[in-house]
């Protein structure tokens, strides 16, 4: 394995296969949880969407303005989505490049003295 720094940029991590192979219990336990937390944030939507208070940013603010129940449920979406993205930070900082939060990561190699990406899919 080698580091190389590029500035402005997060360090970037080669994997050797073994390396690789090593971490795949690592990301199926991350991506466990970050499954558990997209199906919590999902459902959290459906009940803001129903009482009439979708979730259209990114972002979720409570609004102040709405009932207790739904300013609870705004609250609640973000606290699940700021673990979700705590979840999805911890894999990046592996190394790994995180394409997909259900669980789509690429590893960096060399092969014939060209980067090359192992794809692993969640379950794989």
């Amino acid at each position: 394995m080698y580091v190389a720094a590029v500035d402005g940029l997060p360090q970037v991590r080669f994997f050797s296969l073994r390396e690789a192979n090593a971490l795949i219990a690592t990301l199926q336990d991350q991506f466990d949880r970050a499954r558990e937390l997209r199906d919590e944030l999902s459902a959290v939507q459906s009940q803001l969407a129903d009482a009439g208070h979708p979730l259209t940013e990114p972002e979720v603010e409570v609004d102040k303005t709405a009932p207790a129940p739904v300013q609870r449920l705004q609250r609640a979406a973000s606290r699940v989505l700021d673990e979700l993205r705590g979840v999805l930070r911890g894999v990046a900082e592996l190394g790994v490049e995180v394409k997909a939060a259900d669980g789509l990561v690429d590893f960096r190699t060399r092969l014939h003295g060209r980067t090359v990406l192992l794809c692993w899919r969640y379950g794989e």
